[in-house]
């Protein structure tokens, strides 16, 4: 789904393009770039809260309190990262932008994140069934208020087919250097960028486990510095700091049922990232 919409927006930013005037002087429709890496993220502690029921049919609504979360790294592989069926695993970062003026420039893509919950002890709120938590067959309902609970092996909570932020942004660029020939340059960017987020949530609970496909899950806004190498005339390279904030109210954790959970997240994310430039010009812009 998420490939379907970079190839639309490819399209809708490549056509109309006009370049560069045959006298090199800039016109308003100019350059475009795509661009793909890689990134790591990190997670501030997150109040979760999940509600649903467990394999008897019986309810639970907890919220675990200041919850600790890490990313998920996929480990250096060359029939991972350079396999056609394979390189979307790791978490990724994919970027369309088109040039708007000689330092602006408006883009659009997706960083493909991923969020896993600690096993950890954590402060909750909620009731569920004894039995969830207990080795006894018939459960009675147990309650938190400020108690603590394990999050162990028999729970889990991840975003691990994507923490997908679909994101929109402006970006401006400041050059810090060219080459006599045009062809090599450094420049530093800024970016603000505001969008929605689509999670796939894995989800166990007791040893039951669900996986659910991707759906629109909140909304997120983030804020980008980085620097640009232009190392010839078409390729760059990039490396980007990013720190954002996601609300998500709609996370699926058994399906399109009752169930469900919410959550804010706070992060960092660091990248890098390698680019190609179309358009008949030299570019003079940046990206994030």
């Amino acid at each position: 789904m998420i490939f379907r919409w970079g190839l639309v927006l490819c399209i809708w930013m490549g056509v109309g393009s006009q370049g560069w005037t045959q006298s090199g002087q800039y016109s308003e429709n100019s350059e475009w770039y795509i661009s793909w890496g890689y990134n790591r993220s990190a997670y501030a502690p997150s109040d979760v809260h999940v509600w649903g029921l467990n394999g008897s049919g019986e309810a639970f609504d907890v919220v675990l309190h200041d919850a600790e979360a890490n990313d998920m790294p996929e480990r250096f592989q060359a029939k991972v990262y350079f396999h056609p069926g394979l390189f979307t695993i790791p978490q990724f970062n994919a970027r369309f932008g088109k040039q708007i003026n000689s330092n602006w420039w408006f883009s659009a893509g997706w960083d493909h994140m991923k969020y896993k919950l600690k096993k950890q002890w954590v402060v909750a709120d909620g009731f569920a069934s004894s039995a969830d938590f207990l080795d006894e067959p018939n459960g009675q309902k147990m309650n938190w208020q400020g108690d603590s609970l394990w999050w162990g092996p028999q729970f889990n909570l991840e975003h691990s087919d994507g923490l997908n932020f679909v994101r929109f942004s402006l970006e401006n660029v400041h050059p810090l250097w060219t080459g006599h020939s045009g062809n090599m340059a450094l420049s530093s960017f800024a970016a603000a960028g505001a969008g929605f987020v689509v999670c796939s949530t894995d989800f166990t609970w007791a040893g039951e486990r669900q996986k659910n496909a991707q759906h629109i899950s909140g909304l997120g806004v983030g804020a980008h510095l980085g620097l640009r190498a232009k190392v010839h005339r078409r390729f760059f390279i990039q490396t980007t700091g990013h720190a954002g904030a996601m609300t998500l109210p709609w996370i699926r954790i058994q399906g399109p049922t009752e169930a469900g959970a919410e959550q804010g997240i706070r992060y960092v994310e660091w990248s890098f990232a390698v680019g190609y430039i179309l358009g008949n010009g030299m570019i003079r812009g940046g990206s994030n």
